[in-house]
């Protein structure tokens, strides 16, 4: 997928969202109004729940990075003891052209992986773990850093709370709709039962929770998109990086095992933010009996995709492993040509 069409599709995408989105809020208003439903009293909620929504848009916005490092345990890397992560991370957003240079931080849990995040308040930074940094070496930790440097200068946060903020409003007011239809049929008089009105209310907002759920789909694809985007920016960065950024992302899925996270008392922190890491850590599908990192790389881009994998990528914020690590090798010889990086054998454990 060429640049072009990568921002193409990011366009389309988020025009797509605030276009139906808008559409179908407009929608409701008319045909409440229509019908004669458009009472002082749901128009009062129907504002209300927009205006909360952006509140809450705005309130995490600002705030978002407390949570995550309370979640994820993060605390500012030492100096001292990493000073190559901050070598790393300064030259990569020097080239980047960051105006500020992100602050380094060790998230405590139990999985390999790294994300980025911040806000005005905290300003940008990126989190790796401590198990990321025992099992990648120094070239694939700059593909790592690289693409979550990328999500920096691409301001994708924000971008995800934008364009995530429709659906939002729409599920909201379906929410109130039912519960206001909901509850005003059982405490309505006896001599108002009769009333369609609440029955109204009610289809609108089942109606309206199903609409918010196919319009969160376009936000889960622009997520997607978001994450090639990220990647290309590593590859841009690293000499050979997709070669590197491949073999990073096939140790972390070769690394997490479902019973790491069924034992860990943390379980709830890791899928609190999920969205954020490198690589979703419960999306992993390994081929079994490989011998090493190179083999489960080509071995996972020969993958035949099942209908299977297609519907849960589209309920996921990450590409699936193998459309992922494919594209990898055409940002790589977009940059780099056909050229690869050294190989060399490493157990898969």
């Amino acid at each position: 997928m060429s640049i072009w069409k990568l921002r193409l599709a990011m366009i389309l995408t988020a025009l797509g969202v605030f276009a139906a989105g808008s559409l179908v809020l407009y929608g409701v208003m008319k045909l409440l109004e229509y019908y004669g439903f458009l009472a002082f009293t749901p128009r009062l909620f129907i504002i209300a729940d927009a205006v909360l929504c952006m509140f809450l848009a705005l309130f995490q916005w600002l705030f978002a990075p407390y949570f995550i490092e309370l979640f994820y345990n993060c605390v500012e890397a030492d100096p001292r003891r990493y000073p190559h992560l901050y070598e790393i991370v300064k030259e990569l957003a020097v080239k980047s052209g960051l105006k500020t240079i992100p602050k380094v931080m060790i998230a405590n849990i139990p999985i390999p992986n790294a994300f980025a995040y911040g806000s005005p308040l905290t300003g940008p930074r990126v989190a790796v773990t401590r198990p990321l940094l025992e099992i990648l070496d120094e070239d694939e930790l700059r593909a790592v850093l690289g693409h979550e440097i990328g999500h920096l200068k691409h301001r994708d946060v924000t971008w995800m709370l934008a364009i995530g903020l429709i659906p939002m409003i729409v599920w909201s007011i379906g929410e109130t709709l039912l519960r206001l239809g909901f509850w005003t049929s059982i405490l309505a008089p006896l001599g108002d039962r009769e009333d369609v009105t609440p029955v109204v209310w009610i289809a609108i907002g089942a109606i309206l929770l199903a609409l918010a759920f196919m319009l969160n789909i376009f936000v889960l694809a622009f997520s997607r998109y978001r994450e090639y985007y990220a990647d290309r920016h590593s590859v841009a960065l690293n000499p050979n990086g997709g070669i590197y950024l491949q073999r990073a992302l096939a140790k972390i899925v070769a690394s997490v095992r479902p019973s790491l996270l069924e034992e860990s008392e943390d379980m709830l922190s890791l899928l609190q933010f999920k969205a954020l890491f490198i690589q979703d850590p419960l999306a992993s599908s390994l081929p079994r009996r490989v011998r090493s990192i190179d083999e489960l790389i080509e071995r996972l881009k020969r993958r035949k995709l099942t209908l299977w994998d297609h519907l849960k990528e589209l309920l996921s914020t990450h590409p699936d492993i193998t459309k992922r690590l494919r594209m990898l090798d055409k940002f790589n010889e977009e940059f780099w040509g056909s050229s690869s990086a050294r190989y060399y054998y490493i157990p898969v454990t």
